[in-house]
């Protein structure tokens, strides 16, 4: 799979997530649920730089989402880098989304 087709697939996947998120989030929200998910990063900085955002956007987003869909193992003080993991809530929605997106359709195993 080139990058072109794993960035609408990963994108896709946020979309997914954004439409059956129990409550609404944003897209910057449902990319970091994603991405977290998809073990592209796990901490803020690493989060920031492969989504091409700023890390005081992501901050700000994982405290957002602390708690209902992320959970803070750890923080740097100096830093302000914020490692996260999903909650069982954000994880089920996770797995939903990428099994509807990523799962072959029929025209793909033909």
């Amino acid at each position: 799979m080139n990058e072109d087709q794993s960035a609408a697939r990963f994108m896709a996947v946020v979309e997914q997530i954004s439409k059956t998120a129990p409550v609404a989030l944003d897209a910057t929200g449902a990319a970091l649920i994603a991405a977290v998910h998809l073990g592209i990063g796990g901490d803020s900085r690493s989060l920031s730089n492969k989504l091409g955002i700023a890390h005081a956007l992501v901050l700000r987003e994982i405290n957002a989402l602390s708690g209902q869909f992320l959970t803070i193992v750890k923080r740097d003080a100096r830093t302000q880098r914020t490692w996260v993991e999903l909650t069982e809530k954000a994880l089920s929605l996770a797995l939903s989304a990428s099994e509807l997106v990523l799962k072959p359709s029929l025209s793909q195993i033909e």
